[in-house]
């Protein structure tokens, strides 16, 4: 799909544009900049362009609305109807885009025109063009200014990563964990339940059983009797040991406490019986060891001597064998070398005829293998000449399609032309019959009559307010007259000579004359004026009705020639679709041309059916191609095998050559190989006898020579064993000794007196056991007295937990029980490895989500940091973004890059907003935003709309400026469209686009009037 630009824009009332006011734009690669002094709509048009395509301006965002009152559309201009702006764009492919005025518009459509079709669903247009389109005119507007989370927002999708970050979000989302963790929560509850369950119903039937057994006899013993037998038998336990002490019980001590002190006295019996018989085997140890010390020392020397007496005889035997050993080994080392040499002459003949045998076989090899590449060859040739004919005729085929959808083309456009002509004349016929109408009605002259007409209004109402004015002051005049006469006249009479207020005399009679006269002449003046006044009424009426009456007849002929001039646009707009469905514009085309274009279309269909499509003969050329692929494998297999074979060859007669005696390049073998190798075996057969006879000699004689050896050093260890033997006896029984009398005994150790002591502890161990029989046998017959109401309150129990769980035996409820307590652990064990799942495919797409923006990031830094480069006067200072992800948001963290003099780096943890000034952060604004432009390569409309960018000159030097936006256009095809309120920067970037022969058009804005902004064609 081709690239895309912006042809026109078109606006009605929007903003301070009047009706209909038209941009012109290059299609193609180029600059427009649009000039003109502040307040003449250079802003606007930018706002437009984004309202057509987003239904968003940006720069209104963020200003505080009253919602408590209506206000007025700040799109509307001024003056003209509600909701009557508009705004229509047209780009060089599509239909144009109109916002406004009842339009409709298709977000979709919009999206999908301006994006690549490679590029998924674009969700956020207006955060699309945001960062990569527009830069506005606001310092409210810079992206920096914009929260983290709302610069994720508008980056993530230009970026790509809004995709795998919503997957994340869904994956591992705080409601996500939330749902798992109560679930968790209550399976663990469950399982908790089911398993107390298990174990107290396990415990239930414990005790009963425990019950059971106690209660199985009827040797239960009552409190009365176990107290009176324990008393018996506790005095004859004291009498055992006569420091034992034993006080008769207090009838009120319960049953069981007796019992647990008649348990301690045996207890303590059994540990004092204990710790004499430990006292007791350790002095029968001593004595016995003492003994057996004393017999073992007297056998021991006789020993010793005897030892000593072998060992001397030994060593003189060993000498004389050392002598017969070294002659033994000279004469085998002389048979082995002898058989060494046979040996190796025997394998130098075997590989002798292993080469030769070898060599044979592989020429014989190498002829076969050269035949079959003969073959190979042949056959790929073959092969490859059928496929040069089936390419042939491919290629021809794919022309005669070619002129198939050529002349399909034709087709379509004489279908367009013989369209476009109808609607053409259609609406030649119309403007053919307005034009007799328009030419009877001349506006000229009706704009002079309405202009006359309009004075000789003015002039009637200034005449009214003359004649009302004077009418008023008239009416003033008498009234006050009247009062000043009425008053005077209620005191004059017909003989005052005085006048009553300035006391001026008259001669009798003048005073009543005079207010007579004047009231009489004070009449008439009234009159003519109200005439007057109702004269230019009348007159100024008519005038207006008249003045209306122009007017709309002025609003029809404006209306006809509005109507005649859409009529001739949309003349020429036909004209210029002839030309570009390939005909002329002054031409007219009927079904003729069509449907001789068709027959020729509907032939070549025919033609085309009769013969083999492309598709089948390139399925031809494939299988052919799969047959030349196998020869060129087979043929390549056949010389490597060749080459392998001719090595091995040359391997074989280099081992021939070392062996000329045996061997000649010309001869062959020299000698009888089988004849050298047999006299060579009947060597090797004398000398083995002779080496195994040898070997047999060394052996024995070393046999004997070792076995010497050890009888000395046996009889050597043997005499050193019994001294030290001799020695130890002599500490132990000296140890022994000492530990019997530190025991309390006397004299040396003696075995009698360790055997009275003895007996005396085994009769008191059988009384002890005798009494601990007893004790048991209470405390049984206590206990079986004691738990048989507990065994009725244990058999209730089962029997309720059985009806509960409506179940006939034991067994089965354990069943159940179980049952629910593993269905609970699987439940949990499932919730658990789901959430740990989550966490996994959480935690990788996070990962994949910080690999993925820092594969976004660290690029886009980079581009930002060259533009800065060149954007800013001091460059030592560049921003950054780094993506961060946190458990249910994702925000872009700016951050600061200094450079140093040495050309190392550091970063800076700070808001960029309180390090740059604010023409440092305007020139960053810039480089953000041509460096997401062309790193993010999204639409096919490759665009950049600036509002006056070269705002602060101080920093942003408007040569390097240009020169990036120069390279832009030439290496890039961009369309930029920039604005600027001064009219000298608009002729020096003009002179830099001329220099550099890249298209530059100008746009200059002229003041407007009431109706706002409207075209010089207007």
């Amino acid at each position: 799909m081709s690239e895309l630009y912006l042809r026109s824009v078109e606006f009605s009332n929007f903003r301070v544009y009047g009706d209909s006011y038209a941009f012109e734009l290059p299609s193609g690669p180029g600059v427009t900049l649009i000039t003109g002094a502040n307040g003449l709509g250079k802003t606007s048009f930018f706002d437009g362009v984004e309202w057509a395509l987003t239904d968003q301006v940006s720069r209104f965002q963020d200003i505080a609305v009253d919602g408590r009152r209506r206000e007025s559309d700040p799109l509307t201009r001024i003056g003209a109807p509600v909701n009557s702006h508009r705004v229509s764009l047209q780009f060089s492919d599509g239909m144009p885009i109109d916002r406004g005025a009842g339009f409709p518009t298709d977000e979709t459509a919009i999206a999908r025109l301006l994006k690549r079709p490679e590029w998924s669903e674009i969700t956020n247009l207006h955060g699309y063009l945001s960062i990569t389109h527009f830069l506005g005119q606001s310092a409210a507007q810079r992206f920096s200014l914009r929260k983290p989370e709302k610069q994720w927002e508008a980056l993530k999708g230009p970026a790509g990563v809004d995709r795998i970050n919503t997957l994340r979000e869904r994956m591992s989302g705080q409601g996500v964990r939330r749902a798992f963790t109560r679930a968790i929560e209550l399976r663990t509850k469950k399982l908790e339940d089911a398993s107390n369950a298990m174990v107290a119903w396990n415990n239930l039937l414990d005790e009963s059983k425990r019950a059971h057994q106690l209660s199985s006899s009827d040797e239960a013993v009552q409190p009365s009797a176990l107290r009176s037998t324990i008393e018996g038998f506790a005095g004859q336990v004291v009498n055992l040991f006569p420091g034992v002490r034993w006080l008769p019980a207090d009838p009120n001590v319960l049953p069981e406490a007796l019992l647990e002190d008649f348990g301690a006295l045996l207890r303590t019996i059994e540990q004092l019986n204990v710790k004499d018989m430990e006292a007791a085997e350790m002095l029968a140890e001593i004595a016995s060891e003492f003994d057996n010390a004393g017999k073992e020392t007297l056998a021991t020397r006789k020993m010793a001597n005897d030892i000593e007496e072998r060992r001397l005889a030994a060593a003189a035997l060993l000498i004389e064998a050392e002598a017969t050993l070294l002659e033994a080994r000279a004469n085998l080392a002389s048979c082995q070398r002898q058989t060494a040499q046979e040996q190796n002459r025997m394998a130098m003949l075997s590989r002798v005829r292993a080469a030769a045998r070898q060599l044979d076989e592989l020429l014989a090899r190498q002829m076969e293998t050269a035949a079959q590449l003969q073959k190979s060859v042949a056959e790929t040739a073959r092969v490859e000449t059928r496929i040069e004919a089936l390419q042939g005729e491919l290629s021809n085929s794919m022309a005669q399609r070619s002129e198939r959808r050529a002349m399909a083309d034709q087709v379509t456009f004489a279908r367009r032309r013989e369209q476009i002509s109808l609607t053409l004349a259609a609406t030649r016929a119309e403007i053919d019959r307005l034009m007799p109408v328009l030419a009877g009605k001349l506006l000229p002259d009706i704009r002079e009559q309405r202009s006359r007409l309009a004075d000789e209004a003015t002039a009637a109402a200034d005449e009214v307010a003359r004649y009302s004015a004077a009418l008023r002051q008239h009416d003033d005049r008498v009234r006050t007259i009247a009062e000043a006469v009425s008053a005077i006249a209620h005191r004059l009479a017909h003989d005052d000579v005085t006048c009553p207020v300035c006391k001026t005399e008259f001669a009798p009679g003048y005073l009543a004359e005079f207010v007579r006269t004047q009231s009489e002449s004070d009449e008439r003046p009234a009159s003519e004026l109200a005439t007057s006044l109702a004269t230019a009424r009348v007159t100024g009426e008519n005038l207006r009705r008249e003045i209306g009456e122009i007017d709309r007849a002025i609003l029809e002929i404006e209306q006809l020639q509005s109507t005649i001039g859409n009529l001739r646009a949309r003349e020429q707009e036909h004209r210029q679709q002839l030309v570009e469905a390939g005909g002329s514009a002054d031409g007219v085309y009927d079904q003729s041309a069509t449907r001789l274009l068709e027959n020729q279309l509907a032939s070549m269909d025919e033609q085309l059916s009769k013969a083999q499509t492309p598709e089948q003969i390139a399925v031809r050329i494939g299988e052919l191609e799969a047959l030349l692929k196998a020869e060129s494998i087979k043929h390549l297999t056949l010389q490597r095998v060749s080459d392998a074979t001719q090595e091995e060859i040359d391997v074989a007669r280099i081992i021939l050559r070392q062996h000329p005696e045996l061997w000649d390049e010309q001869l062959g073998l020299l000698v009888d190989i089988n004849t050298e190798q047999a006299g060579t075996e009947d060597r090797l057969r004398g000398l083995n006898e002779q080496v195994a006879s040898a070997s047999l000699d060394l052996d024995n004689a070393q046999h004997a020579r070792d076995s010497l050896r050890e009888t000395e050093a046996r009889e050597t260890e043997a005499r050193d064993r019994s001294n030290a033997r001799l020695d130890a006896l002599a500490g132990v029984r000296a140890v022994l000794a000492r530990r019997w009398i530190e025991a309390g005994q006397t004299g040396e150790p003696d075995g009698g007196r360790v055997a009275q002591q003895r007996s005396r502890n085994v009769e008191r161990s059988a009384q002890v056991e005798r009494l601990r029989a007893v004790q048991q046998q209470l405390v049984i017959g206590y206990r079986k007295w004691m738990n048989d109401e507990q065994l009725r309150k244990l058999e209730n129990q089962i029997a309720e937990m059985m009806r509960q769980a409506a179940a006939t035996t034991e067994f089965e409820v354990g069943q159940e029980l179980e049952r629910r307590a593993k269905a609970a652990r699987r439940d949990l064990e499932l919730a658990q490895s789901a959430r740990e799942r989550i966490d996994i495919v959480g935690e990788q797409m996070q990962q994949r989500a910080d690999l993925y923006a820092d594969e976004v990031l660290v690029p886009l830094n980079a581009t930002i940091q060259r533009f800065a480069r060149t954007l800013m006067t001091w460059s030592d200072a560049s921003i950054i973004y780094r993506a961060e992800h946190h458990v249910t948001r994702s925000e872009l963290r700016p951050g600061i890059v200094r450079s140093g003099i040495d050309g190392s780096t550091t970063q800076l943890e700070m808001n960029p907003n309180l390090y740059f000034s604010e023409g440092q952060l305007s020139a960053l604004s810039v480089a953000a935003l041509m460096a997401a432009s062309t790193t993010f390569g999204w639409s096919r409309w490759r665009a950049l709309l600036l509002d006056d960018p070269l705002q602060h000159n101080d920093v942003i030097h408007a040569s390097a400026f240009m020169d990036l936006l120069r390279q832009m256009v030439r290496e890039l095809g961009y369309q930029v469209i920039l604005s600027t309120h001064d009219s000298a920067e608009a002729e020096f970037l003009g002179r830099k686009c001329r220099s550099a022969g890249i298209p530059y058009h100008v746009h200059e804005l002229a003041p407007h009037g009431d109706n706002g902004l409207i075209s010089k064609v207007a």
